[in-house]
């Protein structure tokens, strides 16, 4: 596919009519036109117009199909802003395709609540679900949402209560800037509209007294059977992992995914794979991924007592690394080996087998070990005591820059 074969132009609420010429121009040469359905009519007679495919994915099959033809796919808003137009840069390359950005309803909704863009956390829950929402709230924070349908406000208000912000003002904004635009507004615990128009975008104003959940969210979030991280042992390994955008975590040994889900709320657009033996475990990870509203937390099913390597093959070298399990020397040379320059593996121990495993690692390849300890109050009869966790030994190693890996994905 060329550049002169692929034209990707966003459309506003104006219409295909109010397109720039050499656009109108394209659409006019153009083979095949790929549009919403309600821009047919706007389309010239005599075109063959389709509709976008679903799932989005088919759309790659579709260019292979019309490879050597004329193509000219219309957007809403801006392509490459939580539109298509990013996926197909990735798949055609930026020679690939003529990207045409419109003004795009994010902005046209900041604009209209008076809220500074930039400020602003933009969340999608087009094809995702509702609980994608959960780890963007904080305390004063303003969302703009991109919707599925028209169902979705009355599912986000419902999931809003469940989170503790029922309090939390809701704005949904509809059809901005065209003749069929139409507002509406209310609290999250009071929502009364069932049903919206289908093309809109949502705004959430968070309340000064709502929850926050913090860098480690609280032990009693994630469904488990024990294989946990507690919550003041995660916190530190979370600080030693350093959570950025668009990383890549291994978590081995993952259990109920604890580790996975907090380093993805740290890190839009990272991406974290945990590794466990147990089918079982994994159920209730994914549970907890939707519950906290992750995207990119991915599963591999496999013991690794076997062959790590071959485990790990297909999986992109990470840039951190934490084995909360399936401890052995095998697993931390992989881990090592695999690591992105400047990347950090965090282990932990609670047995002593676990143990020796470390020290012995950190004896021959230094990092830094250290035990954490923790104790809570709790009643003693009529008194109180401290009553301590199983201690943790804590093993963080880091990778020098000049031994970046160079045979992994």
């Amino acid at each position: 596919v060329t550049a002169a074969g692929v034209t990707v132009a966003g459309v506003t609420e104006a219409g295909v009519t109010a397109l720039p010429d050499h656009v109108r121009q394209r659409i006019a040469e153009a083979d095949c036109i790929i549009a919403a359905s309600r821009f047919h009519a706007d389309l010239p007679d005599g075109k063959e117009i389709l509709d976008w495919p679903t799932p989005f994915s088919n759309i790659f099959n579709l260019l292979d199909d019309y490879s050597d033809k004329s193509l000219v796919l219309l957007t809403t808003g801006d392509p490459m802003w939580f539109g298509a137009g990013a996926s197909l840069v990735g798949r055609l390359g930026r020679k690939g395709c003529e990207i045409v950005p419109a003004v795009s309803g994010l902005q046209l909704a900041a604009a209209h609540l008076g809220w500074p863009l930039a400020a602003c956390r933009i969340v999608s829950v087009h094809g995702r679900p509702a609980g994608h929402l959960h780890s963007a709230l904080y305390p004063r924070a303003r969302l703009l949402v991109i919707a599925q349908d028209g169902s979705s406000p009355a599912i986000l208000a419902k999931a809003l209560c469940d989170w503790g912000y029922g309090a939390a003002q809701i704005h949904v904004m509809a059809h901005l800037g065209g003749p069929e635009e139409v507002c509406f507004s209310g609290t999250a615990a009071g929502w009364q509209h069932d049903q919206v128009p289908d093309f809109h975008i949502i705004g959430i104003a968070c309340g000064t007294d709502m929850p926050a959940i913090g860098i480690a969210a609280p032990d009693d979030s994630f469904r488990n059977d024990g294989k946990l991280t507690k919550r003041d042992a995660r916190a530190s390994a979370l600080a030693k992992l350093a959570p950025f955008p668009q990383a890549v975590l291994w978590d081995i040994g993952s259990g109920s995914g604890a580790v996975s889900i907090d380093f993805l709320r740290a890190a839009p657009g990272a991406t974290a794979h945990a590794i466990d033996r147990n089918d079982d475990q994994h159920v209730m990870a994914i549970e907890n991924a939707n519950h906290h509203g992750v995207a990119g937390f991915n599963t591999v099913t496999a013991d690794l007592a076997s062959d790590p390597q071959a485990v790990c093959a297909a999986l992109p070298d990470p840039d951190a690394v934490f084995i909360g399990g399936g401890m052995s020397s095998a697993v931390i040379e992989l881990a090592q080996a695999r690591l992105r320059a400047g990347g950090v593996l965090v282990a932990h121990a609670v047995t002593i087998e676990s143990e020796s495993l470390l020290v012995s690692a950190w004896q021959s390849t230094g990092g830094d070990l250290m035990r954490l300890s923790v104790q809570h109050a709790d009643p003693v009869g009529g008194f109180h005591g401290w009553r301590p966790l199983m201690p943790v030994t804590q093993w963080v190693w880091h990778k020098p820059p000049q031994q970046q890996h160079q045979g992994g994905a």
